[in-house]
């Protein structure tokens, strides 16, 4: 018997009401990052993230619980980053590598987020989809 797909890999795509340089922006500077970076019930304190966006650079930040401020601390290195078009990086701490990338859609733009290796599953595609609901949130 085999994994189902979603344990192995899984992709989101959302399209965004703000220009692509916007989400670029959320996505690789961390006052932005503090503000939407998280499943729904999860918060990431900016005073807890530091990103050096280049290739062979790292970014740490520490997710935490609203309800129980349990921390869930997390980082990587950049594989790629080709601004504003796609981002790279290997997770530090899981066998996860994740591709996003950012069409220009005249105003608005198309995300699409792969994920590939442990995914965590079901769980952890709709931690993912909610935190993009919150990102979609943060662009307003």
């Amino acid at each position: 018997m085999t994994d189902p797909p979603i344990e192995r890999e899984f992709t989101i795509t959302r399209v965004f009401d703000a220009p692509r340089e916007l989400v670029w922006k959320a996505w690789t500077d961390p006052d932005q990052v503090a503000r939407w970076f998280g499943p729904a019930g999860i918060s990431t304190p900016r005073s807890t993230i530091t990103m050096d966006v280049r290739p062979g650079g790292t970014f740490e930040l520490t997710m935490v619980g609203d309800a129980d401020g349990t921390e869930y601390p997390s980082g990587g290195t950049f594989l790629e980053v080709d601004e504003p078009e796609r981002l790279v990086w290997r997770d530090r701490d899981i066998d996860l590598l994740v591709t996003v990338s950012f069409v220009d859609l005249g105003g608005r733009t198309e995300m699409t987020c792969h994920v590939v290796g442990r995914t965590g599953g079901v769980e952890a595609y709709d931690g993912w989809s909610t935190m993009f609901d919150k990102l979609a949130d943060a662009l307003h």
